[in-house]
């Protein structure tokens, strides 16, 4: 009898299925080893990478960055009172939380269609603080509708 007689089944439900090499950069292997990495490297290494999301202000990697700065430096995304809004919108997640007299909006479009928000912030001049959308800016106003994917977080008055 082998060593390890579920082989079949731990390589079946491993994690290692769902994984490769982290891609650091376009050198051999992805920049991950010299060696011969145990898992195939990803083909797509060369374009999508560390190095070539460092280089690209609008990538995921710095556009992650820039969320992560807005939450740090906003506490009230973090403990301020959480408000629902349009809660029988399908397509959009939008709330406030709200500390200390400062109130912020944000706001998901979870679809690939522009979709409608119901909030009363309607038209209202805000200041936006994040979109992930590079075209097309916004004005300070806030939106009634969001682009396919879009997500804003606005600082209302």
């Amino acid at each position: 009898m082998p060593i390890w007689p579920h082989l079949k089944e731990i390589a079946f439900s491993s994690r290692d299925n769902a994984r490769t090499p982290f891609q650091w950069d376009a050198s051999p292997n992805a920049g991950f080893t010299t060696g011969t990495p145990w898992i195939k490297v990803n083909p797509n290494y060369k374009a999508i990478n560390e190095a070539a999301e460092e280089k690209d202000p609008n990538s995921c990697l710095n556009y992650f960055r820039k969320l992560t700065k807005l939450r740090r430096d906003n506490l009230d995304l973090v403990y301020g009172k959480y408000t629902l809004l349009d809660k029988d919108n399908p397509h959009v997640y939008a709330y406030t939380r709200e500390l200390n007299r400062k109130k912020m909006l944000v706001m998901l479009n979870f679809s690939s269609k522009t979709a409608p928000v119901n909030t009363k912030y309607k038209s209202v001049s805000a200041n936006r603080l994040l979109d992930n959308y590079t075209t097309e800016a916004r004005s300070n106003n806030v939106e009634a509708t969001l682009r396919p994917y879009e997500a804003v977080i606005y600082q209302l008055p």
